[in-house]
């Protein structure tokens, strides 16, 4: 019986021996699932630099798009413009109350169409008065920022447009401006 136990101890041993490359079999097998881990790290890395590079690539052509200020089924304005129609330079106070100041400025009229003489003598003094009394309704902090230069092109081609129907203006050009301070 002796021997038994010692027969068996050893082949328990000799088994216990036998398992230790079965442990190390198993860290070889843990090897590829890092290995795996790392490919799709790499592949995510790389992915994303692409899509930045194309991003970075495409961001001024969008950005061209959306500053063009074309809407959706609209041509553009300068496009349309046939001819300019140049008006006298204007000298007004504005309707400042702190202090006396003054705007000068020159407009050119961007016409859908080219203009006869005859059509622009009865209407020009119609139209100076309108965009007199525009500029005289204005304050100082109004029309010096851009969107208040913006917003004064539209109302004086609206009122323009008013006064003469024949005289299609499709663009305000602001050729001069000055504001005293």
């Amino acid at each position: 019986m002796a021997q038994d136990t010692q027969t068996k101890a050893r082949a328990d041993a000799k088994q216990k021996i036998e398992s230790k490359p079965i442990v190390e079999n198993k860290a070889d097998a843990e090897y590829p699932k890092k290995s795996s881990k790392l490919w799709i790290l790499m592949g995510s890395i790389a992915l994303i630099i692409v899509i930045g590079g194309v991003g970075f690539l495409a961001y001024p052509r969008f950005m061209a798009a959306r500053n063009s200020g074309l809407k959706p089924g609209h041509t553009s304005k300068l496009e349309q413009v046939k001819a300019t129609f140049p008006l006298e330079p204007f000298l007004v106070n504005l309707a400042d109350t702190d202090a006396s100041r003054f705007v000068k400025t020159t407009f050119q009229l961007g016409l859908a169409e080219e203009m006869e003489e005859k059509d622009d003598s009865v209407s020009i003094p119609a139209m100076r008065d309108s965009i007199i009394t525009l500029l005289s309704s204005k304050t100082a902090e109004q029309i010096l920022t851009t969107a208040g230069k913006d917003k004064l092109r539209e109302e004086v081609r609206s009122r323009v447009n008013a006064l003469s129907p024949k005289m299609k203006v499709v663009e305000v050009y602001i050729v001069d401006f000055v504001v005293q301070l």
